[in-house]
């Protein structure tokens, strides 16, 4: 059984509140527990097939947590830029790709302020990432003809966990399609389907993107 992870301390500041959040993600993707029973420390089905059979280049995993999707790249060729702000899951992921012989850069950065660039990458994974679509950083970094990698939970999840006001996650139907045809992507894979969850093992219905820049 998962023990739960303690409540934030009362009236937190914002650097308090950021320390928290540090220490939490960085238990939930390094705990033995919930790796076991919770995680899944395979690369993204999504991920894995829209790569096959392109050519590798320049890769950013935005929150990549212990490096699951970022060590795939690297593994297939790509030269990949990590960016989360657990620091020991970033460590984590650094000492899985020296026993792997392969290069990895980690960044330790809290995304939304991170500089994702312009014009700097082939492909952007945005893989249970956190609740922001990230449109207008994905148009700038990415390059002409770049690809995008999105997967999360559809908006169905709250009432399935009993989430409260304020603490709603996922993206709404037909969200993500829309957000990003508008900004003039090329979308080449949508659906919502009932799929089981890389991170948390729970099977609700998903949202899954593959859109590349025109």
């Amino acid at each position: 059984m998962n023990t739960p992870y303690p409540l934030p301390p009362a009236n937190a500041t914002p650097i308090q509140m950021q320390e928290y959040e540090r220490g939490r993600w960085n238990h939930f993707l390094l705990d033995a527990t919930w790796r076991r029973t919770r995680f899944n420390a395979q690369p993204n089905a999504l991920l894995v097939e829209t790569v096959r059979n392109h050519p590798a280049g320049m890769a950013l995993d935005v929150n990549m947590g212990e490096g699951r999707n970022a060590l795939y790249l690297a593994q297939q060729g790509w030269q990949v830029t990590g960016v989360d702000y657990a620091d020991q899951a970033l460590a984590f992921a650094q000492d899985q790709a020296r026993q792997l012989g392969i290069a990895l850069t980690t960044v330790e950065h809290d995304v939304a302020t991170y500089d994702w660039g312009t014009n700097c990458w082939d492909l952007i994974v945005l893989c249970y990432a956190d609740e922001s679509a990230h449109v207008a950083q994905v148009q700038a970094g990415l390059k002409p003809s770049g690809l995008v990698v999105f997967e999360n939970f559809h908006t169905d999840v709250n009432h399935a966990r009993g989430n409260k006001p304020g603490q709603e996650v996922g993206f709404a139907t037909d969200e993500l399609k829309n957000l990003y045809a508008a900004a003039n992507f090329q979308i080449l894979h949508y659906e919502e389907p009932i799929g089981i969850a890389d991170f948390s093992r729970e099977t609700q219905r998903l949202v899954k993107l593959v859109a590349r820049k025109r």
